[in-house]
């Protein structure tokens, strides 16, 4: 069926999306920064610790969430929230 995708598919294509926005990102911070427009990342403004970005990047989703939870405190839905900005 044309249009249909499995969860590889899926996985790598948001993958490829995430890792474009976070250079999107990064070179909007370059530009603003430039500017003298002080601007941080969604991480940045979240605070997210690096343990948990680590976790997000490699794919480990709920891991991500776990440890976000056990650093912050956070409930399931917050955390789940941040990580999924990741």
């Amino acid at each position: 069926m044309a249009g249909a995708y499995d969860d590889t598919a899926l996985d790598r294509h948001f993958k490829a999306l995430g890792a474009r926005l976070d250079h999107i990102e990064e070179q909007l911070k370059r530009i603003a920064n430039a500017g003298g427009v002080d601007y941080a990342t969604f991480a940045e403004v979240n605070q997210v610790p690096d343990d948990v970005v680590q976790l997000a990047q490699a794919g480990d989703r709920l891991g991500a969430i776990k440890k976000f939870r056990e650093l912050t405190g956070a409930n399931f839905d917050q955390a789940s929230e941040i990580v999924a900005g990741l």
